[in-house]
């Protein structure tokens, strides 16, 4: 479309726009910013009240956060929850972790509680549900000399994360996720949830 077309429907962003269309950008490139959070989420083809359900589905979702969350050698302070009703009400609740975490444990834990106190409001049925870890930090923490159980639980994150990116997501489950292979189709990168499942 000639220039003077394009500044008549536009005024003077018109200019802009068909530089750009042009390909003609004299901005310096800029490599995307790191990610603040990690998330992800899915949506249930029928809404649903079932709690194992709810709690096995953020149990994956929750381990897909702190697979990514490791690879990129980060640790979370705060865990969020999200969940959408059936009316599509959405909502969040987040919490605050005294210390920096990584494992899928504490990720869960704290999610499963989020989900608890929430579910407990005897809302609608829920159409989506979420879990996301956010204020991202380099791993480094004062160690407990008194529990060793956190050094443990990052140690089998480790190892599991091995075997993972070895032999497929779902070579190793934990009990609770082994509900939803009756519900979802698996491939070779895990459990295929509905759109948007793997969202950031």
């Amino acid at each position: 479309m000639p220039l003077d077309a394009v500044k008549s429907h536009f005024g003077a962003s018109g200019e802009i726009l068909h530089r750009f269309a042009n390909g003609i950008d004299d901005r310096k490139v800029e490599s995307p910013a790191a990610a603040k959070s990690i998330s992800r989420e899915t949506t249930f083809g029928k809404d649903t009240r079932d709690r194992s359900w709810l709690k096995a589905t953020l149990r994956y979702l929750g381990e897909r956060v702190g697979g990514e969350l490791r690879q990129r050698g980060k640790q979370a302070r705060c865990v969020t929850l999200k969940l959408r009703y059936a009316d599509f009400t959405t909502v969040t609740r987040s919490h605050t972790l005294s210390q920096a975490r990584h494992t899928d444990q504490a990720i869960f834990d704290t999610g499963a509680k989020l989900l608890k106190r929430e579910l407990a409001q005897g809302k609608q049925p829920v159409r989506l549900i979420g879990i996301g870890v956010s204020n991202l930090i380099e791993p480094g923490r004062q160690l407990d000399m008194l529990d060793a159980s956190a050094q443990r639980l990052e140690r089998l994150n480790r190892a599991i994360d091995r075997i993972r990116n070895k032999y497929g997501f779902t070579a190793i489950q934990t009990g609770r996720t082994l509900l939803l292979k009756d519900i979802f189709p698996e491939n070779e990168g895990g459990y295929t949830l509905h759109t948007p499942s793997l969202s950031r």
